[in-house]
């Protein structure tokens, strides 16, 4: 794993932010786009913990990822603990809410071997983790931060997942999503720069 570059999926527009992602499988550049114009807010306690709040009332079986609720059936013992299976789309949708480059994503593996994630502010290191509370007790969770280390989404090129754009309008109603093709991502979001040199890195990897 890499160091994040989630901003890499991400512009302004007349003061209007932008993520966008590929929804289809073609390869390259080719196919349709997902965007979604939404909010976001400074990075003070406040807005953390309102945003926050937000997200975790928000958390519901549909954003689940296939491969978790493959792996474990529904009568796992983890399923009793909160919040099990949600520290994916619960990280990043903090990560892309938050305005500001000081938080970084981090992953880490509990005795087990079961990821988990959570925000680390670059600076103060102080830990932002919306499901903690799937961990039963302080220790094992401190056992897991231990062995975390600084991750970039593990989608193609970081690519933000569907489910984070639809919990994004879960907590935030009125932002707009649309699909949209490759000449308008050009055109009007100025995106072939970057989409040319994520190619690129693609290719290479």
């Amino acid at each position: 794993m890499t160091k994040s570059q989630h901003n890499r999926w991400m512009t302004i527009i007349n003061g209007n932010h932008l993520i966008f992602r590929k929804s289809n499988d073609l390869e390259g550049l080719a196919g349709k786009y997902d965007v979604l114009e939404f909010e976001r807010h400074q990075y003070t306690p406040y807005q953390i913990n309102k945003v926050s709040k937000l997200i975790r009332l928000n958390l519901t079986h549909d954003l689940l990822s296939e491969e978790i609720k493959n792996k474990y059936p529904i009568n796992h013992p983890r399923w009793k603990n909160p919040f099990f299976g949600f520290c994916v789309p619960a990280t990043f949708v903090l990560l892309y809410l938050i305005d500001t480059n000081n938080l970084e994503p981090m992953r880490g593996v509990d005795s087990e071997g079961e990821g988990h994630w959570w925000l680390r502010d670059k600076l103060s290191q102080k830990i932002y983790d919306l499901t903690f509370d799937q961990f039963e007790n302080c220790k094992k969770r401190q056992s897991v931060y231990k062995t975390g280390i600084p991750s970039g989404y593990f989608g193609s090129g970081e690519m933000p997942d569907s489910k984070f754009f639809s919990l994004i309008q879960k907590i935030q109603p009125n932002s707009k999503r649309w699909t949209t093709d490759l000449l308008s991502i050009y055109r009007d979001f100025g995106f072939k720069t970057k989409l040319k040199v994520m190619e690129r890195q693609n290719k290479n990897a």
